[in-house]
């Protein structure tokens, strides 16, 4: 219930709109029973008369009959009015709220941390930001008025039907307990047939959006026939969730639209026989038999209203447990945010695990502002992790990461990331300008600073290729640019935001050398000088970083300058002489080894920050 309030909550100022709505069904009933009092009144008061006395003039009859056919022609003008009126303010009401809705999901999902977003599926997540407020808004807009206005239309029908014959009233409603017992049937039957649905969709939706996502991959592979079978299977099982739900509907079904004609059926038989017994007049009786079906109607329509209110419930239920999902990790009170960050760093004993598989052990490390850092290690020893860090990606579970003496933790998070330009290994661009790509952490830059940084990336020189240079749009995830170029995209992003911190998750991996090379010795010319640490592969990449780090095992086991590591001749030294091409059998079997022992745990690792460590 309490999900209800809160859906009907959202619709802020816009709430009068819909309770409106209602009085105006309150005021349309009234005067839909008013109609067969009129008919009462032609038939008992101008009827009958005219037939008993014959004597009675034309014009009188008219004189009375045509101000009462005009009062209910009026009052089928102002019932339709009413209903136009209302109609157009639940619309308005019912859109607001879903405005209001799909703004606040969104401000979760933009605010969640990476271990929500990657334990949940984005079908999942598309579906309660799409589908499911769709659902609530349909709700909202028709099916709680239809519910307030067939209760309103009952009890105005019962308020005329006692004030006539509180006989007939009690025969009439013998039946209702049954049609109640019925839906609540029903009810109980459908709702986890629904709850099933909707996660069938969110099920379908993750399908379709991984295909999209990965079609390069799809059609590289020739795997167009296993997707579509996937799809299929997934498709089918949601459409035999659907079919379960309308055969419970259409197994009820019939039993409330059979209540609903003996309700008919009972008004006329009765009424006639109490008109035989002077227990009422005809005119009575007309006002009886005309207002039945606002008794027997609510009761045909309570299957329907009773679907779409389990519906309603489900998706409730599922975007409010969204709503008030709370990030892992958020800014601290009194947050540091307006202090000038120089880029000092230090990993005091700090430590990270992930689903119990524990990612770096106690690290102890500081790194001087301006410094340079190189990080290699085999795949899985945890170099991502360390950089997500210092830009509260994660936290530690043990020790304190510190900038400029600080725990990152005391920081304001969109302060601390502000001071924090990163170029991930996985590059995502967006579906806009390369002007927009680049500018995408500083909005309000100079073009110049867009220019020089396109420049520093070596990026330059193929963006004043495109058709329309720095506004060429860009497609989705990149398309139709090259891995190099849409890497020096990333980087002149990162470089654009001109933080003191500045981190290179391999970003240089799929650019030739020559361009490596350039990009390295532009970033030594920067104005200002970044605290830079580099995750890498290649040693071209590290060889020039004021210190390299060797992480293996979570662990950092080699560090020094290009010279002080192939001196100690280990997994440093190993790796130059593989990429040289001057190893050994011995040392080519001595790097998969250690590789190895790093590998094994690299998936549970992945988890939760989506790229290498």
């Amino acid at each position: 219930m309490k999900e209800i309030v809160w859906a009907f909550s959202m619709m802020g100022k816009s709430k009068w709109r819909l309770y409106l709505s209602y009085f105006l069904s309150i005021i349309f009933n009234i005067l839909v029973v008013i109609d067969p009092q009129i008919l009462s009144k032609i038939v008992n008061g101008i009827i009958y008369p005219m037939f008993e006395d014959q004597s009675i003039p034309t014009s009188t009859v008219l004189h009375q009959l045509l101000p009462l056919l005009g009062l209910a022609f009026g009052l089928i003008v102002v019932r339709s009015l009413l209903r136009l009126w209302g109609s157009i303010l639940r619309e308005q009401a019912g859109q607001a709220a879903t405005f209001e809705l799909r703004n606040a999901l969104f401000k979760k999902l933009a605010l969640q941390s990476r271990s929500f977003l990657m334990s949940n599926r984005s079908g999942d997540l598309i579906n309660k930001c799409t589908g499911d407020i769709d659902t609530i808004f349909q709700f909202i807009k028709w099916s709680s008025f239809s519910l307030f206005d067939s209760i309103v239309m009952v009890i105005a029908a019962l308020i005329v039907f006692f004030a006539i014959s509180w006989k007939f009233t009690l025969v009439e409603l013998a039946l209702a307990p049954l049609a109640f017992l019925i839906a609540v049937k029903l009810g109980k039957t459908v709702r986890p047939i629904f709850a099933a649905a909707r996660q069938q969709l969110s099920k379908l939706n993750t399908v379709v959006t991984e295909n999209i996502n990965g079609n390069r991959v799809v059609r590289a592979f020739c795997r167009e026939p296993f997707e579509i079978e996937k799809f299929d299977k997934e498709n089918n099982r949601y459409y035999q969730m659907n079919l379960d739900a309308n055969k419970a509907w259409v197994t009820y079904s019939p039993y409330m639209e059979t209540v609903g004609n003996l309700m008919n059926g009972a008004a006329i038989i009765i009424g006639s026989l109490m008109v035989i017994w002077n227990q009422i007049t005809v005119g009575d009786l007309i006002v009886l038999t005309s207002l039945t079906w606002m008794i027997n109607q609510p009761f045909l329509q309570l299957g329907f209203l009773i679907n779409d209110t389990q519906r309603f419930m489900v998706s409730c239920e599922r975007v409010h447990e969204l709503y008030e999902s709370q990030p892992d990790i958020v800014s601290p009170e009194n947050a540091v945010a307006d202090n000038e960050i120089k880029g000092d760093i230090d990993f005091d004993h700090v430590s990270l695990s992930f689903d119990g598989n524990q990612v770096l052990k106690d690290i102890n490390l500081h790194i001087p502002a301006g410094t340079t850092v190189g990080i290699m290690g085999p795949t899985g020893s945890g170099k991502s992790s360390l950089f997500n860090l210092i830009d509260r990606f994660v936290d530690p579970d043990k020790g304190e990461v510190k900038i400029d003496g600080i725990n990152v933790k005391q920081y304001d998070l969109q302060h601390l990331r502000h001071n924090v330009g990163i170029a991930l290994q996985d590059v995502f661009l967006f579906s806009d300008t390369v002007e927009s790509n680049i500018a995408y952490g500083v909005p309000d830059t100079p073009m110049s600073n867009v220019y020089g940084s396109a420049i520093d990336a070596d990026a330059d020189s193929f963006v004043r290729k495109l058709p329309d240079q720095y506004d060429t749009i860009v497609g989705e995830r990149g398309m139709g640019l090259s891995g190099g170029q849409k890497q020096r995209l990333s980087l002149a992003r990162a470089l654009a935001v001109n933080a003191p911190i500045l981190i290179l998750d391999d970003t240089t991996s799929a650019v030739d050398l020559e361009t490596e090379k350039y990009i390295q010795s532009q970033l030594k010319q920067r104005e200002k000088k970044a605290t830079t640490l580099i995750v890498a592969q290649r040693i071209s990449s590290v060889k020039n970083a004021d210190i390299i780090l060797i992480l293996k095992d979570g662990r950092i086991t080699e560090s020094g300058t290009h010279q002080e590591l192939l001196e100690k001749k280990g997994y440093y030294y190993t790796i130059y002489r593989i990429q040289q091409g001057i190893a050994t059998a011995e040392d080519i079997e001595e790097a998969r080894r250690q590789a190895g022992q790093t590998v094994q745990a690299r998936s549970a690792r992945r988890v939760m920050t989506g790229g290498e460590r």
